[in-house]
């Protein structure tokens, strides 16, 4: 799958076409209809839940009429393997009947998650992420499956109106704001608009993480299985650069991986004490911008380079595309199994070290032979050369419309 609309400063693309998947249309006349996430690798079952959040402090700032901000925050996390499991939907039917209508096919996607199932004991590292503009708090469930087997929980933040579509408990869907890829002209890739969303994830970022301890203290399936003093975060393209600049703000977030973001802020660049991972997918050089970051960042660093891949590799389109043609994307050399196992290794790997204070090992030093195609650049690399005169703004937009990728 390629996205190459191209509009403004920067390249936009919503994640939102893994939105393809969510339905109940026949993949062939002889094929199943049902597909399958990739399954976890850890040693725990998956449980998971969606939580409605309202931040009483603040007006949302895409309605303009005094209406609270909500947000849903969908968590997986660790759970025993001995429960009884009821299997978690991928989307609500609300939603996939939302988006049939707009004309999408449909897909069954059977995930390897128990529905409000309860939490293993004990204190567990969270993670919180953030998606692509105008995507979906699903769109990486193959990785976030699989870190909650290894024993982490994870928040997944629906940024509300700009999120293509999520649902309330109450039944009521909230639909972008600012448009949707697949939906004619609808996407709004201005300045004016990428800076509006911008400014309203980093604050559902900063009232999610304060709600944490709330969630921990109050009786349910979480209440007691956060370990507050062990916070991560993770972000693809536009969601990068809402958790960088996060990790910035947040004392109490300790890492960030960083999905291809391309573009960050100048609040991203600024630098940092903490421990990073900038991951690019599907260019052959890195950004001005991730250079920037790079040179920065004082703590802690790892950057990897999947070369051939494209930019939504790191999204659940890694292997939905083996059943629907439509949303299949590059991996390279490395391939769609190798390319899962990498991703989840090397995001497992780095979360494992500083939240949990394991030895990082050969894999983020570069050392390891496993996943010779990916390029690992550790601490005490160079990720742009001196020498190099870095993409400019213009040209890293000529180069990602011909390569028919995106940077949001």
């Amino acid at each position: 799958m390629r996205c190459d609309s191209v509009v403004g400063r920067s390249t936009v693309c919503a994640v939102t076409m893994l939105m393809l998947v969510f339905f109940n249309q026949r993949v062939g006349a002889e094929e199943s209809s049902v597909v399958h996430v990739p399954a976890p690798s850890g040693p725990y079952a998956v449980g998971t839940m969606t939580i409605r959040l309202v931040d009483a402090s603040r007006d949302d700032p895409f309605l303009h009429n005094g209406t609270k901000r909500e947000l849903m925050v969908r968590f997986w996390y660790p759970s025993p393997r001995s429960g009884t499991c009821v299997p978690a939907e991928y989307s609500s039917p609300n939603v996939r009947r939302y988006l049939s209508l707009l004309g999408l096919p449909e897909t069954e996607v059977r995930t390897n998650s128990c529905r409000d199932t309860p939490a293993i004991s004990g204190a567990h590292p969270v993670i919180v992420a953030s998606h692509g503009y105008t995507g979906l708090f699903t769109d990486y469930t193959f990785l976030f499956e699989d870190l909650a087997s290894r024993g982490y929980v994870i928040a997944s933040i629906a940024h509300t109106f700009e999120s293509s579509v999520v649902e309330t408990p109450d039944g009521r869907l909230l639909q972008s704001h600012l448009g949707m890829h697949f939906v004619g002209d609808s996407l709004r890739t201005d300045d004016q608009s990428i800076r509006f969303a911008m400014s309203v994830r980093v604050r559902d970022m900063a009232f999610v993480l304060a709600q944490l301890k709330g969630l921990n203290e109050t009786k349910g399936f979480l209440s007691g299985k956060l370990d507050l003093q062990r916070i991560g975060a993770l972000g693809h393209s536009m969601g990068a650069d809402t958790v960088m600049t996060s990790l910035r703000q947040q004392p109490n977030l300790r890492a960030a991986v960083l999905f291809d973001p391309v573009l960050l802020s100048a609040a991203s660049t600024a630098g940092t004490d903490k421990p990073v991972v900038l991951a690019s997918t599907g260019r052959e050089e890195w950004s001005e911008s991730e250079c920037e970051l790079w040179s920065r960042a004082r703590g802690p660093r790892v950057a990897l380079m999947f070369a051939g891949a494209e930019h939504l590799t790191p999204t659940d389109a890694v292997w939905l595309g083996d059943y629907l043609p439509a949303l299949h994307v590059e991996t390279g050399s490395l391939g769609r199994d190798r390319t899962i196992r990498a991703i989840r290794e090397f995001v497992s790997s780095f979360f494992g070290a500083h939240l949990e204070g394991k030895p990082p090992g050969l894999l983020l030093n570069g050392l390891s032979t496993e996943f010779v195609d990916v390029t690992v650049t550790p601490r005490t690399g160079a990720l742009c050369a001196q020498s190099s005169q870095p993409l400019g703004i213009a040209s890293r937009e000529s180069s990602s419309a011909k390569k028919g990728r995106s940077d949001r």
